[in-house]
């Protein structure tokens, strides 16, 4: 927990500190926007005075030109005329030209040079207009060429060309850039570079616009540009080499169609705001290092007395009122603080002593005398409060001193009553155990009943089981009884067939027999042959018919047993049906014998229950005999400590 005067010295440190740092914040906020409004409001003006400038320069050789296309002599004189020269020569160097000339409808030159296929040749013809070419090398140096028709009764007829050294520009934009890292620089209409302080960027065709399409790092400085080749007039700021740049353009008019912007370094010009706010920071440290001492000074003036009150206090929950209060000697509100806790601890200590000479009175068992003493505030209740006990115990003592004495009779009372109960409750006792032994007997000749009934119920279920595999068992014979009268009529079928067959052999013998006689001599030993056969086939006969008596006795006998074997099934389906019926009637005897014995049981645990209710009866009533004595000779000697308080 943070003391108060780390608090206080805090809050002063904390107020100085966001108050400096709000003032720097302020002072360099308001720094910053009047730098970058003075740029604004500089580079609006010088821009567009620089683009009036090069435009004032520009018309200038527009002019000269226009005045030759319009004179007779370049009009009706062919571009390598003699007496051009002269003109030309004149021309050039009243106006600043490099050099000029006149290029006929088909493009050849005062040089001798046909320009017809070039575009600032083709440009001027179909347009008609005054026309000048991209910056180009010569040979020598950077020029431009200007380019302006000869037009007669609506007719193309020729162009009147000026060369100027194209370094003019970057004279002036050296001249128009605005502190040591500002630069200006001029455009033409596809967004190349043609004036700069350093002429190697004229040389090599800068151009941002196309540089960005593969540097994205170029693309604000292209968006500035992409602005000034659309003609517009304002600002625009972008990250150069590290450093943020604030720009100005303004179109340049005339027939070019050129852009003319000064850049300014943000950082070169806020260089001053930056000396600033490190003086500003400056200033906050030595602001919070000065008021740090004054803040301790002022925490410890409030937080000492006030800790020195929170230790008497301490002291205080402590029981501890004779320590004095601590002593201050400032006129705030710290003495006002002590000077309470003192009447405070003053007050406690009045109360308290009063309140502990009574008590202890009361303790001495006086009630006599009351409270008298002047009590504030809240103190009032404990007053109330001690006054309500007093009254309350002596009331309280005098209704115990009359109980006593009704208390000490009716003990003497309740002990007698309590010595009968006791006697009959023995007698009760001896009863019920009687009681008990009888039905524990019964109830185990119960159990032992139930047990033989259930044995019984098990040897039936067993008698009923064995008889149902009888059953099964003669069912099974009934059914081998019918696979051999099935097998005894397949076996008839068969001797049929075997008698078929001797029948067949006994007319083939006979046919054989009249087949040999026919052949007299020669078919003697087939005769003996078919003697033969007809003999076996005879005795076949005789043999198959005596086994299909046998058989035909043997169905007989099968049948007479299967009707044996159904008469047996019926008469032990029957006898499984009785024991069943045994067996169920037997259940229902275990049953009703297992609930007796139940019953028997549940009257015996009540017989317990009732035994030791008895029991407990007993001895309850011997202990309230032995009770109600003790409570007659407490009574008495409660009466006795009664009567040693003094009561009105």
């Amino acid at each position: 927990m943070k003391s108060i005067k780390s608090k206080i010295q805090i809050s002063m440190l904390s107020v100085v500190l966001v108050g400096s740092i709000l003032i720097g914040i302020i002072t360099a906020f308001l720094n910053a926007r009047g730098i970058d409004d003075l740029m604004t409001k500089t580079l609006g003006p010088a821009t567009k005075m620089a683009a009036n400038a090069v435009e004032w320069r520009m018309n200038n050789y527009w002019t000269a030109l226009m005045e030759a296309a319009a004179s007779d002599i370049f009009r009706q004189s062919a571009p390598d005329a003699p007496e051009l020269i002269s003109i030309r020569e004149e021309l050039a160097q009243r106006n600043g030209f490099l050099y000029t000339g006149k290029m006929d409808a088909s493009g050849l030159s005062s040089t001798g040079y046909d320009y017809g296929k070039e575009d600032y040749f083709q440009q001027c013809k179909t347009t008609m207009k005054p026309y000048i070419s991209d910056i180009m090398n010569d040979g020598q140096q950077m020029v431009f060429l200007l380019e302006v028709p000869i037009i007669e009764n609506g007719r193309f007829e020729g162009i009147v060309y000026g060369s100027i050294n194209a370094d003019f520009l970057s004279d002036i934009v050296v001249n128009l850039a605005m502190g040591s890292d500002g630069v200006a620089y001029v455009l033409d209409k596809k967004g190349n570079v043609i004036g700069h302080r350093d002429s190697s960027v004229v040389a090599q065709g800068s151009n941002m616009i196309e540089a960005a399409k593969t540097d994205s790092s170029a693309a604000d400085v292209a968006a500035v540009n992409q602005r000034m080749i659309q003609g517009e007039t304002g600002f625009g700021a972008y990250q150069f080499y590290g450093d943020n740049k604030l720009v100005g353009f303004a179109p340049i008019g005339g027939y070019q169609e050129w852009s003319i912007a000064i850049e300014a370094s943000q950082r070169e010009f806020k260089s001053t705001l930056d000396r600033s706010i490190l003086l500003t920071i400056l200033v906050i440290i030595f602001v919070v290092i000065a008021t740090f001492p004054i803040a301790v000074r002022v925490g410890q003036s409030i937080s000492n007395p006030i800790r020195a009150c929170v230790t008497r206090l301490e002291k205080l929950a402590g029981g501890d009122l004779q320590t004095p209060t601590p002593v201050v000697t400032s006129k705030d509100e710290t003495a006002e603080l002590t000077s309470a806790l003192e009447t405070t601890i003053f007050r406690l200590n009045d109360i308290l002593q009063d309140v502990s000479q009574h008590l202890d009175k009361m303790g001495q068992g006086d009630f006599h005398e009351d409270i008298t003493h002047t009590y504030y505030g809240d103190f009032v209740t404990m007053e109330k409060s001690i006054q309500a006990i007093r009254s309350s115990l002596k009331e309280t003592l005098l209704q115990i001193s009359q109980s006593a004495e009704t208390v000490a009779d009716s003990a003497v009372q309740v002990s007698n009553g309590a010595h009968s109960l006791s006697q009959g409750a023995t007698q009760q006792a001896s009863a019920v155990d009687e009681l008990s032994s009888t039905i524990a007997s019964i109830e185990e000749n119960a159990k032992q009943t139930a047990a033989a009934a259930e044995e019984a119920g098990d040897f039936i279920n067993q008698a009923g089981a064995q008889l149902g595999v009888s059953v099964e068992y003669v069912k099974a014979l009934n059914t081998a009884m019918e696979k051999i009268s099935t097998s005894s009529t397949e076996i008839g079928k068969i001797i049929n067939t075997i008698e078929n067959i001797a029948f067949q052999t006994n007319i083939l013998a006979l046919n054989a027999a009249v087949e040999a006689a026919r052949a007299g001599n020669t078919g003697k030993g087939f005769a003996v042959v078919s003697d033969e056969v007809r003999n076996l086939a005879t005795k076949s006969d005789e043999a198959a018919k005596a086994t299909k008596e046998l058989i035909e006795s043997s169905i007989a006998a099968v049948k007479e047993g299967s009707q044996v074997v159904s008469q047996v099934t019926q008469s032990l389906d029957k006898t499984s049906s009785i024991a069943e019926n045994v067996t169920i009637k037997m259940n229902a005897v275990v049953e009703a014998v297992e609930n007796q014995t139940t019953a028997i049981s549940q009257v015996s645990v009540g017989i317990d229950q009732i035994s030791s209710v008895v029991q407990n009866t007993s001895v309850t009533s011997q202990t309230s005999a032995a009770t109600s004595q003790d409570l007659s000779e407490q009574s008495l000697k409660m009466n006795n400590l009664v009567h040693r308080f003094r009561l009105n």
